[in-house]
């Protein structure tokens, strides 16, 4: 049986001490780039999403598995209108 207490968690940046459950620890991606603006902090708290949030910054986090724990570590961030420019 799987265990639903799978988590990653966001070390830095504007995600610092979020934990995501996730169903697939090893599918995980080796970086990611997340939106940050008001829906995202809604929606991770459980609110709904409301219309025309514009997103601030791109946050980029690289996994790490220490000891079998995932976790994302911050990059940095970038501009959401050119979000590779600065790469």
């Amino acid at each position: 049986m799987q265990s639903t207490t799978n988590r990653v968690e966001f070390i830095g940046g504007p995600f610092d001490g979020h934990r995501q459950v996730v169903a697939l620890p090893e599918a995980l991606s080796d970086t990611v780039a997340l939106p940050v603006n008001r829906n995202v902090y809604r929606m991770l708290a459980g609110l709904p999403a409301t219309d025309n949030m514009v997103t601030t910054s791109i946050a980029v986090y690289e996994l790490e598995v220490i000891e079998g724990r995932p976790r994302y570590y911050f990059l940095g961030s970038t501009s959401p209108v050119e979000p590779f420019a600065q790469a």
